[in-house]
């Protein structure tokens, strides 16, 4: 049985050919790695969101339609890369360099500059402060367009400021929130990520869970308190212990959150023409940890978070929407015509 210092590293090569990939293969394959290879962009692309390799090695000719764009989605996965090219002048290497890539080097390559370099991508704790490890891989997400050269961010600001304007006009209350931020995080991490950043005590406004071209999951998030003011101020008062209250919160919650996270998706559907399949959204109260455990995501894949805070003015109360995607959105996105 072998014995290795560190656990085995998953590598994905996508080589120009078959032929490219095999001798790779017959480079690496007496190093401490599990290898996987393909000529296919969208499969290599398919397989490092499903598998989250370690590293990618990637020849230029593959990816040079849309470079740009592929090397992003491997950064905001935090999948290290490495550029394959005999080709490639100064300037376009050091112009690669700053947009995220790990290195880049000539196919005629010294085997063991390959080994050592995909070794510090593989096993960055390996290496020394300063070095170069610690580069910033967060992802631009304004910058990758699809076909209709529709900006992602953009989509997503549009659908939050429509759901805040129906708001708005439903309860005629100035509200103010935050541009949407991004992450990507696995659903473990994600979950912790989201009761570690809203606490324990939350109430699910509105859930939606859409499916079809695009599948998610879409909320409107307030405190417990948060709701009770809401329903109060619209309602004139009454006991927020009562059979009564708690009717008439679910009741006007589950209308305001039905309006706004459907305004969400159907923004989605009607800006990226998808297909989406989705049921009225339903109220929900719980903790957190109870909330998001429910999320249907595959184990397997990342997801790609939006969250924007928001205040409603008159009644001093604060909130989020939140949206959930598989990354293979962004992956989608970078195919389609």
């Amino acid at each position: 049985m072998n014995n290795y210092s560190h656990p085995i590293a998953l590598i994905l090569i996508a080589g120009n050919s078959a032929a490219e990939n095999q001798q790779l293969h017959e480079t690496l394959k007496s190093d401490e790695y599990v290898l996987a290879a393909s000529t296919d962009l969208y499969n290599f692309l398919d397989l490092a969101e499903c598998h989250h390799p370690k590293a990618v090695l990637v020849d230029f000719k593959i990816i040079e339609h849309n470079y740009l764009g592929i090397l992003q989605f491997l950064q905001f996965l935090q999948i290290p890369a490495i550029v394959l090219s005999d080709e490639l002048q100064n300037n376009m290497i050091q112009y690669l360099s700053l947009a995220g890539v790990f290195a880049t080097l000539k196919k005629t390559h010294n085997e063991l500059e390959l080994r050592r370099t995909l070794a510090m991508a593989a096993y960055p704790d390996r290496l020394d402060a300063g070095n170069g490890s610690g580069k910033n891989r967060s992802l631009d997400l304004a910058s990758m367009k699809s076909g209709k050269q529709t900006k992602l961010q953009d989509v997503v600001n549009k659908a939050i400021g429509m759901a805040v304007s129906q708001m708005s006009e439903m309860i005629a209350c100035e509200i103010e929130y935050d541009l949407p931020s991004s992450q990507a995080l696995s659903p473990i991490l994600l979950q912790k990520t989201l009761v570690k950043t809203l606490g324990e005590d939350l109430v699910a406004v509105a859930q939606l869970d859409f499916s079809g071209n695009l599948s998610g999951s879409a909320q409107m998030l307030f405190s417990r308190q948060a709701a009770d003011t809401i329903v109060l101020a619209l309602n004139g008062g009454g006991d927020v212990e009562s059979d009564e209250f708690k009717q008439d919160k679910a009741d006007i919650m589950g209308e305001i959150g039905n309006l706004a996270i459907s305004g969400i998706v159907g923004t989605f559907s009607n800006t990226l023409k998808y297909n989406l399949g989705y049921v009225v959204p339903h109220y929900v109260e719980g903790s957190a940890q109870e909330i998001f455990s429910n999320m249907n995501f595959s184990t397997r894949s990342t997801i790609v978070l939006f969250m924007s805070h928001f205040k409603i003015v008159d009644f001093h109360v604060e909130g989020d929407f939140i949206l959930f995607f598989q990354a293979r959105l962004l992956l989608d996105l970078l195919f389609r015509v």
